[in-house]
């Protein structure tokens, strides 16, 4: 009897003890489950562009179709496509909209007085967009705010979209690595040999006419290494021209001006087709004038580097090198990660390679007398036509 009592009671204990284990396990297992973050989020863009408005747009939708903003801002903008119509004063009347949208409990909270525009910010006041104590992470649109937050923000969280090169300009290392642990940037690394691999095939240009400003900045901008490196590829001739990019509204006369004259040099040196590059140009108020002047009447092509824009207003050609509603989403499977499960900032995924839609502008074709063949028109993802 007594040695059947001894074993329940070793048998208890083990029982016991088996409890207790299993217990520990368990407590130590939700201490370790990664803690919810709460983002507050601010806003800075080098200027007013219809793609920052319309990436910011899509983030929001994305945040929003997931329960973390109200739906309100889905109905409020619904249709609504900035990269086609878009007024410098859509953004902070969108960044307000966005403050209004976020939803108590969210890990997303954006902060309605933290939005600058560096282009209206006078240079001396740049530091007050970096190291506050009222954000945790600043979306960055545009290469130079890209380069001010690696530079100067120490305290808080940035991510970088819409830089031209976000490697060559210095934001981050490469498509894996950072300067600085705080920092992330969507990296394509072929957006621009892409865009000329199809533009010489479907235009098959000989003379490449390029303009743009005579800066390192500028060269990057211009993707001036990738037609370099397309030009020694395929066995076509560059011919460049440089101009001064507006720094104010009173300069943009003499920037026309500019503009206008090396076209004009472009067309006497013989070039075949056009690389309109990444500049000041308001494509609605002067993209067609400036081609009316001297390109289109030579019957001379055009390659628009930015996307779909141009060829709403008299450029001949494109092939887009952005998509916002696909980097949208890419970016927001980022955060996710970083506020729900817990990776390191600084192993977010960086590579973002978009799907790129080509376009044609039907009457700049038929002004100039080029016929894009039955073959090629196939391989349109748009036409546009304008009258003008």
């Amino acid at each position: 009897m007594i040695i059947m009592i001894r074993k329940k009671f070793y048998a208890l204990i083990c029982l016991f003890g088996i409890f207790v284990f299993c217990g520990a396990l368990i407590a130590k297992g939700s201490d370790t489950e990664p803690q919810v973050k709460t983002l507050r989020i601010g806003y800075c863009q080098s200027r007013p562009y219809g793609f920052y408005a319309q990436e910011l747009l899509d983030i929001a939708r994305e945040m929003a179709g997931a329960g973390l903003l109200s739906e309100d801002i889905l109905t409020k903008y619904e249709g609504v496509n900035f990269e086609e119509s878009f007024e410098k004063e859509d953004t902070p009347k969108l960044w307000n909209d966005i403050c209004d949208a976020c939803l108590e409990g969210s890990h997303y909270q954006f902060v309605r007085d933290v939005f600058y525009d560096m282009s209206v910010v006078p240079e001396e006041d740049y530091e007050s967009m970096v190291n506050r104590d009222d954000v945790d992470m600043t979306i960055t649109m545009g290469t130079a705010p890209g380069v001010y937050f690696v530079e100067h923000e120490k305290d808080n969280l940035f991510i970088n979209l819409y830089a031209a090169d976000p490697i060559a300009s210095g934001i981050v290392k490469s498509d894996t690595e950072r300067f600085t642990d705080n920092s992330y940037a969507t990296v394509d690394l072929t957006p621009y040999l892409r865009q000329l691999d199809v533009g010489y095939k479907f235009l098959n240009f000989k003379k490449l006419g390029m303009v743009y400003e005579n800066s390192e900045t500028a060269y990057v901008v211009s993707a001036v290494k990738e037609v370099e490196q397309k030009a020694e590829e395929y066995g076509f001739e560059v011919v460049t021209r440089y101009v001064t990019e507006p720094v104010s509204d009173d300069e943009y006369d003499r920037y026309y001006s500019e503009l206008k004259k090396a076209y004009r040099e472009l067309v006497d040196e013989g070039i075949d087709c056009l690389y309109i590059t990444l500049a000041s140009i308001d494509y609605e108020e002067k993209m067609q004038e400036l081609l009316d002047d001297a390109i289109i009447p030579a019957g001379i092509k055009t390659l628009a580097q930015d996307d779909f824009e141009p060829l709403a207003y008299g450029a001949l050609f494109g092939v887009t090198i952005s998509d916002a509603e696909q980097t949208a989403g890419h970016v927001f499977k980022q955060l996710e990660s970083y506020t729900v499960e817990g990776v390191p900032f600084n192993e977010l995924d960086m590579v973002c390679e978009i799907t790129p839609r080509i376009g044609l502008n039907m009457t700049t074709a038929k002004r100039i007398g080029f016929d894009p063949g039955f073959k090629n028109l196939q391989m349109i993802d748009r036409i546009f036509r304008n009258d003008r």
